[in-house]
């Protein structure tokens, strides 16, 4: 997975990141159009067009990933930003659920309980590490960090409604695992730390 994001970052980010900070483009402000993005992303969802939520959720994570690397790359990393960043990746995480949930509404009933499992193991995975940061312990530790939930449902909207609900099967079973592993590494790391 290492190997993937970084192939796609010399490839891809790098040269978009190089073409924004030229055209002096503030991080936060792509911080906050990924947020715009990400509402398209909710009706697109909401309408049972998951190919074109994927594709917009898509590009909403890559501007999740350009606002990062134009701060460190010109020297505007700030506690705020990266304050602001957290808070929008988790508002458009939401907005895609919200969206899934708003289509399975009235078609799958039991859809709807994969839909909020998925929504809320990931946000546990976010929890988790930042509550650990917050005592001092970096839990990156468990497999289904932000790029791999996005990537799954990018491919389960790729599939359609049918397979989408395997795909948040499987994100809610990946996301309890990784915040478990997450648990126990802060309970584990948790003494050494006064």
């Amino acid at each position: 997975m290492n190997k993937l994001k970084a192939l796609g970052k010399r490839v891809f980010i790098v040269p978009l990141v190089n073409l924004l900070i030229t055209l002096n483009i503030p991080p936060n402000l792509i911080t906050i159009l990924s947020l715009f993005i990400a509402i398209f992303a909710f009706f697109a969802y909401k309408n049972g067009k998951f190919w074109l939520g994927g594709i917009i959720l898509f590009f909403s994570s890559i501007l999740d990933t350009f606002d990062g690397e134009i701060a460190r790359k010109t020297n505007k990393v700030t506690k705020f930003g990266g304050f602001l960043d957290s808070t929008i990746d988790r508002v458009n995480e939401f907005l895609v659920f919200l969206g899934l949930f708003a289509y399975y509404y009235h078609r799958f009933d039991y859809a709807l309980y994969w839909v909020v499992f998925a929504l809320f193991g990931s946000l546990m995975v976010s929890y988790t590490r930042a509550r650990g940061e917050g005592l001092g312990i970096s839990p990156q530790v468990g497999v289904f960090e932000r790029f791999v939930r996005v990537l799954f449902l990018i491919i389960g909207s790729l599939s359609g409604p049918k397979f989408m609900i395997y795909v948040l099967m499987i994100i809610t079973i990946g996301t309890f695992i990784t915040s478990i592993q997450r648990i126990f590494y802060l309970f584990k790391n948790s003494k050494s730390v006064n």
